[in-house]
C-alpha cells in the first residue's frame, strides 16, 4: 500500500510538471522537478536530454553504470576514459586518457565501489582498483588485442569475467576468460568464425551461459563458458548489441547493424523483428524494476523507448545532428525502489542524459498556451 501511494504521488506530481514546465511539449517518462530532488547535485539531469558537462564534440563509445557504484564511467573513442558521479551528468576525465579507444567497459558486481575495467582497441583490458583514479602502468591483459567486449559475471563462479577480443582483420576474434579479472585465458570462439565479438552477456543465473552478438555471424550462445558455441540465430546479420531479460534469460533482444531490433523468448531458437526496421541499433539498455520497459539507441535516429516488451516503439525526442548517432546506453538504478532513473546515450556529440522512471509513462496532448 505504502508504495503503491508513493509511486502514485510522484505520478502526480510528474503530471503537474508536464503541464507546468512544458506545454506544448509531449512528456515521455518525464519526472521533472521530481529528479532534481533525487539529485540535488551540479550536474543534475532532467526530464529531457541534456549533453553532459565536458563532452561537447567527444565520440562516447561505451558507457556503464551500477545501483552500487558512486561513478557512472563512459569509454571515448580516442580519449580514454570519463567520469560522473552516479545520477549526474557532469563529467572530467580519468587517468586513462588519449589515445586510448575505449570499446568496452564494465563495472564489477561484487565490488561496484571500486573495480571497473576498460577493454581498449588494440591496447588490451585495463583494470582500476579505485573507482578510475589509477589504472596501472600496464594492461591487465590481452596487450594489443582489439576487445570489443567485456563482463564481468555477477555469480564469479565459476568463472569471473569474460572479453571478446582479437588482431583485427584478417585473423578471426576469440573469447577469452578469467576466474580473478588479472590473468586471461583463452577459451574458444575462433569457429564461430567472425572478425569481431561486438557484444557479450551472461546468464545471471550462470556464469558459463553467455551469448554473444558478431560480425556477420549472427548470435552465438555457449552453455560451458565458452569452450564450445552454437549458432542461436540471425545468420549473417552483424549483431552490435544484446539484452537478456532480468528475470528470464530465455527472452534475448538483438540489436542489429541495419536491420533493427529483433526479440527471441525461447533462447534464441526462434526471432521476431521487433521494431525499428531498417535502422542501425547499436545499444539496448532494459530496465531491471520494470523489464517491459526497453530502451534502443540508433545510429542516426536517436535513442526510442518501448514500454510493452519490445512490441510498440516510440523516439525519445531531442537528440539530433551527431547527438543522434548512439552507440551506447546505460541506465542508473539508484537502490531506493521509488528514486528516479538516468539513462545516459553515448553519442558522437558526447554524452546526453535525462531521467526516466519504471512504473509511468506520460502521453499527453499538446497543450497550447493562449
Amino acid at each position: 500500500m505504502g508504495r503503491n501511494f508513493s509511486k502514485l504521488a510522484l505520478a502526480l506530481v510528474i503530471l503537474a510538471v508536464a503541464f507546468i514546465a512544458s506545454p506544448g511539449q509531449v512528456g515521455t517518462d518525464s519526472v521533472g522537478m521530481a529528479a532534481g530532488r533525487v539529485y540535488a547535485s551540479p550536474g543534475g539531469v532532467s526530464a529531457s536530454w541534456e549533453r553532459g558537462g565536458g563532452t561537447n564534440g567527444l565520440i562516447i563509445y561505451s558507457l556503464a553504470s551500477h545501483p552500487g557504484s558512486p561513478r557512472v564511467y563512459a569509454g571515448l573513442w580516442g580519449d580514454g576514459v570519463y567520469r560522473s558521479p552516479s545520477g549526474s551528468n557532469s563529467w572530467s576525465l580519468t587517468s586513462l586518457m588519449a589515445p586510448l579507444q575505449i570499446a568496452s567497459l564494465a563495472i564489477d558486481p561484487a565490488n561496484p565501489a571500486n573495480v571497473v575495467y576498460a577493454g581498449a582497441k588494440g591496447d588490451g583490458i585495463f583494470r582500476s582498483a579505485n573507482g578510475g583514479d589509477s589504472w596501472g602502468d600496464e594492461t591487465t591483459g590481452l596487450a594489443g588485442e582489439e576487445v570489443w567486449s567485456l563482463a564481468v559475471t555477477s555469480t564469479a563462479d565459476p568463472i569471473y569475467a569474460y572479453a571478446g577480443a582479437g588482431l583485427g582483420w584478417p585473423f578471426y576474434a576469440d573469447i577469452y576468460i578469467s576466474i580473478n579479472g588479472t590473468n586471461w585465458n583463452l577459451a574458444g570462439g575462433t569457429g564461430i568464425g567472425t572478425e569481431k565479438f561486438y557484444a557479450l552477456v551472461v546468464d545471471p543465473q550462470d556464469s558459463r551461459t553467455v551469448y554473444v552478438g558478431t560480425k556477420e555471424k549472427g548470435v552465438h550462445r555457449t552453455a560451458d563458458g565458452g569452450i564450445s558455441w552454437t549458432p542461436r540465430g540471425l545468420d549473417t546479420k552483424t549483431v552490435r548489441a544484446l539484452a537478456l531479460h532480468p528475470d528470464n534469460s530465455e527472452i534475448i533482444y538483438a540489436g542489429t547493424e541495419s536491420y533493427g531490433i529483433f526479440k527471441s523468448t525461447d533462447g534464441g531458437d526462434s526471432w521476431s523483428l521487433s521494431g525499428l526496421g531498417g535502422r542501425g541499433v547499436f545499444a539496448i539498455a532494459i530496465n531491471p524494476r520494470n523489464p517491459e520497459f526497453i530502451y534502443a539507441g540508433t545510429l542516426g535516429d536517436g535513442v526510442w523507448a518501448s514500454h510493452d516488451g519490445g512490441h510498440n516503439w516510440h523516439e525519445m525526442p531531442g537528440l539530433t545532428g551527431d547527438a543522434a548517432r548512439v552507440y551506447s546506453l546505460s541506465l542508473f538504478t539508484p537502490a531506493a525502489e521509488d528514486d528516479c532513473q538516468v539513462l545516459y546515450a553515448g553519442t558522437t556529440d558526447g554524452v546526453w542524459a535525462r531521467t526516466v522512471t519504471s512504473f509511468y509513462t506520460l502521453y499527453l496532448p499538446l497543450v497550447h498556451k493562449g
